[in-house]
């Protein structure tokens, strides 16, 4: 795949691909938007398209032996460092932590990067570091990886992919040319999704990945929805006290549970179905519901999430979740 195939991204692009143009690649590069859009996908085209041997228009060839090596993972100037192969990568004597449920880059892994960054390329022409989940960096890591931004070696490019910016020091974002990335449209969304998912579940799935199209092929969404509703249940009729395992659930069960909110105004509105509405259709529609109580709702859980790293207790969170949604359905209890 070349760069300019990316679909959905079209602004985003036209500036990558505009400092190829004006031969004015930076030293580094923020990627930013939520997760399953397509960051990591443009991060490793971009890098393909400065390395590439028989560049076309600017954009990679796809099909030179250096374009081959980037997309196996064998190109020696090009490194893709994930939270999943941080260890393998980097040969890590120190494991990665895990913080706030979360695994986390260690100082140990920037002073590797910052090893490989300032050996000169052997046979590209930049030395080519891309980050995944940059934000993931514990606080001394990120302090240290400033000063490489700070420093960076010639012919060498850094690539910091994140979904939570935010998170991110703000001397690190100031230091990096950001590129932002949206969710695509629907058609866009549908485009990319159809060669993976069965057609009759795709109007399902492209509701739950609300323009995210790589989440939509990496995760189960039927699977999680039963999940979601089982929750849900016990909930509404406090057949537990706390069903989530980790915050990782918590997360992923308020975004469900976001959706299914958003669908109940937009019923109330256009009286619209959607597949999410009809699988919880005994709570999810009711004249006594109104639009003013579903979006105070999703603006109290939208809090809940943004404390979610403030180390919450889950049982608090459960009963304080659990009596959100029991003001929105009792009524249909009752």
């Amino acid at each position: 795949m070349a760069l300019r195939n990316i679909i959905g991204q079209d602004k985003a692009l036209r500036i990558l691909l505009g400092t190829l143009k004006r031969n004015r690649v930076p030293s580094s590069v923020l990627l930013s938007g939520d997760s399953g859009i397509g960051k990591r996908l443009a991060a490793i085209n971009y890098a393909k398209a400065i390395n590439c041997l028989e560049p076309a228009d600017f954009d990679c060839c796809d099909k030179c032996v250096s374009c081959r090596k980037i997309d196996s993972g064998t190109h020696p100037d090009v490194l893709v460092v994930t939270l999943d192969n941080v260890e393998e990568v980097l040969s890590l004597k120190e494991k990665t932590g895990k913080d706030k449920n979360r695994y986390e880059y260690p100082i140990e892994a920037v002073h590797k990067i910052e090893e490989m960054l300032y050996l000169s390329p052997y046979e590209g022409r930049k030395k080519i570091i891309i980050i995944d989940d940059a934000d993931a960096m514990n606080i001394n890591a990120a302090n240290a990886f400033l000063k490489t931004l700070e420093e960076p070696p010639p012919d060498s490019l850094i690539i910091l992919v994140s979904s939570s910016p935010d998170s991110l020091l703000d001397t690190i974002r100031s230091r990096c040319i950001n590129v932002r990335f949206y969710p695509l449209p629907v058609d866009g969304c549908r485009e990319v999704i159809s060669k993976n998912i069965d057609s009759k579940n795709i109007d399902f799935v492209l509701n739950l990945a609300m323009g995210r199209p790589g989440l939509a092929v990496s995760r189960d969404f039927i699977k999680e929805n039963e999940w979601f509703t089982g929750l849900l249940n016990n909930m509404i009729y406090e057949k537990s006290k706390d069903a989530w395992s980790d915050k990782g659930e918590i997360r992923a069960w308020l975004d469900m549970a976001f959706i299914l909110l958003r669908d109940m105004a937009i019923y109330k509105i256009t009286e619209r179905q959607s597949d999410l509405i009809s699988g919880n259709r005994q709570w999810a529609i009711g004249n006594n519901q109104k639009i003013k109580d579903i979006l105070n709702s999703y603006q109290d859980m939208q809090q809940v999430r943004g404390l979610l790293d403030f180390n919450l207790n889950k049982s608090i969170t459960w009963n304080y979740v659990a009596s959100i949604i029991k003001n929105i359905f009792i009524k249909e209890l009752c």
